[in-house]
């Protein structure tokens, strides 16, 4: 009997596709014009990170946030790579953490504005830490533009990851 190796190649393939989606998305979105915060971003990049947490879990999740985090570090410097990764891993541990125990009570959306309200915070504990509690004031902005962006990428990922799941059963 010949053992597992324990890789899954498919897995692997899709989580590689996903990461580099946000990179792609990453781009795209710096190329949008700002929202009316300064510093806010409609978190299409978290779409992918989203999708590849629901489907392949934490590993997936953390693939594709490590990916977005080090692109922010290498286009953006070691600040923006810092507060990506603070934000990105709250909000990537925050949605896995309801996907895994109650995704149909919440929803998309609602794991969406979790994970985009989360981010926010993962950034503001961040600026926190470099900069002293001024940054504080700029809480409620952001997470109210949080609950905007967040319902909309929970709303997208609400439509495409049935046809995600739905595509899967014939591959």
């Amino acid at each position: 009997m010949k053992k597992k190796s324990g890789f899954n190649v498919k897995m692997f393939s899709q989580t590689a596709m996903l990461s580099a989606l946000t990179i792609v998305l990453s781009f795209l979105e710096g190329m949008l014009p700002e929202l009316p915060v300064p510093g806010a971003k409609l978190g299409l990049a978290n779409l992918a990170v989203m999708t590849a947490t629901d489907l392949f879990g934490l590993t997936g999740g953390l693939s594709t946030t490590l990916v977005k985090s080090f692109f922010a570090l290498v286009t953006r410097g070691p600040v923006a790579g810092f507060m990506s990764l603070c934000g990105s891993l709250l909000s990537m541990f925050v949605m896995w953490l309801f996907m895994r125990y109650d995704r149909k009570k919440f929803g998309y959306v609602g794991i969406g504005v979790m994970g985009a309200v989360s981010h926010n915070m993962g950034q503001l504990c961040a600026s926190f830490a470099m900069m002293g509690s001024a940054v504080l004031f700029y809480s409620p902005f952001l997470i109210l533009i949080a609950v905007f962006t967040g319902a909309f990428t929970g709303i997208v990922n609400s439509i495409l990851l049935p046809i995600i799941r739905k595509s899967e059963k014939y591959a």
